[in-house]
């Protein structure tokens, strides 16, 4: 049979055996690292096309939810942009990413290397492809990575360095010490000056806890004194006025909750490598004390490898792994749990001490507002919180060369994943008052198959491609939840009421995708087209056979000679796919709607929702368009890239209100568009003793919301009852809507009687949490066997809802609230009722009046929404790193590479606003950026790295 025909049949059985599988939605998770091996935190991680991204954590770690079919762009300032293609096989999974400089290949000029590759070819021994393989050239002709040991390129030298044994043994050790800490000017700026009280009769008044006051606008500490007595709430007595009591002089009681905190990380490592196999184990371990003191957590990870290197054709490759992890946090954030303990702390006044003790006489809870708030210290010692993950997960992969043109993959990987997690707190605790416990455990079982058939045929001029993979997922979700309440004081014993809820779901699915491939290339110029076809069958949602996507892109090399301009790249994608449901819909941003700010203290996130078949799949239309652009310039190589997306999503699914509970629905259409463009280069050789490798990336991005289909005016997503981010449409995605003042046609606030302004009866949008754009900076200079680098992250706009500042201002203990309650005849800027000017002169705080006509207690517990909108903007010092390294190129040297570091994270930050890190969301959640209320503040990070190999 002729090449022609074989080609025609062979396209034509690929394009009727499959059409690419989708799967199902599910959580990807990992660890980014640079090349060498050190986690990277604060890379964004966002879903292309969409406005859902999280950043990488201290460890680098991070955990997204996506779908198959999604593309997760990592990104960050002077490392280069990665992308990848959510599959089934990776849920449930903990990936090791690799992130490299963002830095293009300089062409070989040492003259020292052509005459080596001369006088090799004198010998008559064949030097394959460089461009085409994976290995480096040894004595034995053809590229056995495995064996080199070092390879050391100079001007005028290439010098090589292999392992002689044929089986060799590698034994690394890694271990990373640090310190982690809250800065103090990372946190809300608090008021040191005035006690509990309120006024009475005319007068400021100290007023404790016995009393049930809950403010903090008494008299200034400095004007009281203790009287000795018997009183519980302090162990000096009650404060007085100066005169009346023993003249032991107040105290400003120091409540910080934060401490530093150290973590540790142990890896070691064993390989044995020959000239065709790999046999790897791999351990690491990971404890951590949490910043309050109290717990200390902890991880193991287990991971054994196997791979046969033999590419012979007919012979089957073999790539296994198994690893097993299990993580157990003794301090989790379930429930809100440290949002409250962050609440309640900032709130309690100076003249109170959380530390004195946490229970009373009567067995009832110490706190400075009795039945209303917790004393943190209550809190800490008396809740049963935890979090344990277990996951193992089995791989096997085969390769198999059967002609020169034809080779086939299988993948078989199994998945179980566990996670437990158990919530309590004891009777009289103020949201809880009966005591409360949860053990919530959900299982997960995936087993996932993929058979890939590939043929590709070259030519001098073209290549052929053509890939058909089926890659089949069985889904299995156990699902309980145990709720109790009613105990026994200081116990969990004997509960008043109980309820368990159970559930079990099961899914195939099967994504079925053919690609056909042609490039073709022509001296300086390489073209290269794609037509794919993905299909999505399942057992529980809605099947899809056609989704094409078309690629194509071009490439010219040297020639444009003009400004040395050395390669120019175009490329240009559109696709169609989907989004379906995880069995378990993991967005938890909808458990707090259904709350007022002032009912926080009783949130919990286990009004979970699961998969129903009434769902429909999201329906993605994405374009793309991608430039790059490589050149020299003052003798220094630079390259510049440029991607614009644009996306559609129809039928995206939330959570919404359907007869008093939340359901999942089809029910917005989104728009999403933006770009990024690229900047690096590079001063300096690479292999020479200096260079300095700048970068900088520039994103921005748009969403719009283009239809409700259900007609609602709006869609809340995430928030509280009272200020919410919301889907409407002609807006973007996750506008803020709160309570604002009142205004007239003309904008102006109008002004009550009073003097006080208005608050608006309805809703209004208030914010958007989308920044203007993003920015970052990369900075890597190498001296010698010093390396320096950091990363500087910045972004512009993003509107934020600062829901704490109003809650510190409405208790008193924040330091505006401080500065601002002695302002008097102040006069609001606005017009009267009747449009006339405003006149009427008010004070923030007269003793003369009751506390509720206090400037900041008059509007809540949440104040004015609008009025705590601020600037999202922020520059963060995202990490800093010196590492000085040290090899040994000598054959039998017993160290072969000792790396020794120092670095930081998050060590200076500034933003518009304080007390929130501009990371993180509101209860963790994922649609709950731009809401900050008593969310986690910047963690910054001081440690020592030391990595040796022998």
């Amino acid at each position: 049979m002729n090449y022609k025909l074989t080609t025609k049949l062979l396209t034509i059985l690929t394009f009727l055996i499959s059409i690419n599988a989708f799967s199902q939605e599910g959580i990807v998770s990992g660890t980014l690292n640079d090349n060498r091996g050190y986690p990277i935190p604060g890379v964004t991680v966002i879903v292309k096309g969409t406005n859902r991204g999280v950043a990488t954590d201290l460890d680098g770690q991070y955990s997204i939810k996506c779908r198959v079919g999604d593309i997760l762009v990592f990104s960050t300032l002077g490392m280069q942009s990665k992308e990848v293609i959510i599959n089934n096989a990776m849920f449930g999974k903990d990936f090791s990413t690799l992130i490299l400089e963002k830095i293009a290949v300089e062409p070989i000029t040492s003259v020292a290397y052509k005459n080596a590759i001369k006088s090799i070819n004198n010998t008559g021994l064949t030097i394959p492809n460089i461009e085409n393989s994976g290995r480096t050239y040894n004595k034995r002709s053809h590229f056995e990575y495995n064996r080199i040991k070092d390879i050391e390129v100079g001007q005028d030298h290439v010098k090589l360095t292999y392992f002689n044994p044929d089986i060799f043994y590698e034994i690394g050790y890694k271990t990373i010490n640090s310190f982690q800490f809250v800065k103090n000017n990372n946190l809300p700026e608090l008021q040191t000056v005035f006690s509990q009280g309120a006024s009475s009769n005319g007068e400021l008044s100290f007023q404790g806890a016995e009393t049930g006051n809950i403010f903090s606008y008494g008299p200034a500490i400095n004007t009281l004194e203790f009287n000795g007595s018997n009183y519980e709430y302090d162990t000096n007595g009650q404060l007085v006025s100066i005169g009346n009591g023993t003249g032991n002089k107040s105290k400003i009681y120091d409540n910080a909750l934060f401490n530093t905190s150290l973590k540790t990380l142990n890896n070691l490592f064993f390989n044995i490598t020959t000239d065709h196999y790999f046999l790897g184990f791999d351990f690491t371990n990971k404890t951590q004390k949490d910043l309050y003191g109290k717990e200390t957590s902890h991880s193991n990870d287990f991971i054994l490898k196997y791979k046969d290197y033999t590419t012979s054709q007919g012979k089957l490759n073999w790539d296994t792994f198994v690893k097993y992890s299990s993580l157990i946090n003794n301090q989790p954030n379930i429930n809100g749990f440290h949002n409250n303990l962050l609440l309640n702390q900032w709130i309690t006044p100076i003249s109170f001490s959380n530390k004195q003790g946490t229970v009373l006489s009567n067995n009832s809870q110490r706190s400075f507002g009795p039945n209303l708030f917790n004393n943190p210290e209550w809190l800490l010692n008396n809740n049963r919180n935890s979090e344990k993950n277990d996951l193992f997960v089995a791989s096997v992969q085969n390769k198999l060369k059967v002609t020169k043109t034809i080779k086939m993959e299988s993948k078989i990987n199994y998945t179980s994943q566990k996670n437990i997690q158990n919530f309590g707190l004891v009777k009289n605790t103020v949201g809880f008052n009966d005591g409360y416990l949860s053990n919530r455990t959900v299982e997960k079982n995936n087993l996932n198959t993929v058979l890939n058939f590939n043929y590709d045929k070259a030519t001098s001029f073209s290549k052929i491609d053509i890939t058909s993979i089926a890659n089949y997922t069985y889904e299995d979700l156990k699902y309980n939840l145990h709720q109790a309440s009613g105990f026994e004081d200081f116990s969990f014993n004997n509960a008043q009421n109980s309820t368990t809820n159970n559930r079990s779901l099961h899914r195939n699915t099967l994504r079925l995708l053919n690609k056909f491939r042609y490039n073709f290339r022509e001296t300086d110029i390489g073209i290269s087209s794609a037509l794919i076809n993905n299909s999505y069958i399942s057992s529980a949602q809605n099947n899809k056979w056609f989704l094409p996507t078309l690629q194509f892109k071009i490439n010219f090399e040297d020639i444009f000679n003009i400004y040395r301009i050395s390669n120019v790249s175009i490329s240009a994608n559109t696709s169609w796919n989907i989004n379906d449901m995880s069995l378990l819909y993991t967005n938890q941003s909808h458990n707090s709607l259904n709350l007022t700010p002032s009912e926080s203290l009783e949130y919990t996130a286990f009004n979970d929702l699961f998969l129903n078949n009434s769902l429909q799949l999201e329906e993605k239309e994405s374009y793309d368009l991608n430039a790059g652009l490589n050149f020299y310039l003052f003798e220094s190589y630079f390259y510049f890239g440029f991607t614009y997306f644009n996306t559609k999503t129809k039928g995206a699914v939330f959570p919404i209100i359907e007869d008093n509970a939340f359901q999942l629905k089809n029910i917005a259409n989104v728009k999403n568009k933006g770009f990024e463009i690229s900047l690096s280069t590079r001063i300096g050789h690479s292999y020479g003793n200096i260079y300095y490798r700048p970068s900088i990336v520039f994103s921005n991005y748009r969403t719009k919301v283009t239809k409700l289909l259900d007609g609602s005016d709006r869609i809340p997503i995430a928030g509280f009852s009272t200020t919410s981010k919301n889907l409407i449409v002609g807006k973007p995605a996750g506008v803020i809507v709160g309570s604002a003042y009142a205004r007239d046609s003309n904008n102006n606030i109008i002004i009550g009687t009073n003097g006080f302004p208005l608050i608006d009866t309805e809703s209004r949008i208030i914010g958007d949490p989308t920044p203007r754009y993003n920015l970052g900076f990369d900075n890597l200079f190498k001296w010698g066997d010093f390396k320096l680098s950091f990363i500087i992250d910045f972004q512009k706009g993003g509107d934020v809802w600062n829901g704490t500042q109003n809650t510190l201002n409405y208790f008193g203990t924040s330091q505006q609230s401080a500065n601002e309650r002695s302002i008097t005849n102040f006069v609001f800027n606005g017009v009267t009722q009747q449009g006339n000017t405003n006149t009427v002169p008010i004070d923030f705080y007269n003793p003369t009046n009751d506390i509720s006509e206090n400037k900041f207690v008059r509007y809540g517990f949440g104040g004015v929404a609008e009025d705590a909108i601020v600037d999202g903007s922020y520059i963060n010092l995202k990490s800093i790193d010196l590492l000085y390294s040290i090899k040994n190129n000598t054959e039998n040297t017993f160290i072969r590479n000792l790396d020794i570091g120092i670095y930081g994270n998050n060590l200076l930050t500034w933003s518009k606003f304080k007390g929130a890190s501009p990371y993180s969301s509101l209860y963790n959640t994922a649609s709950g950026q731009g809401l900050n209320f008593f969310n986690t503040p910047v963690i910054s990070e001081i440690g020592l790295k030391i990595n040796v190999k022998i």
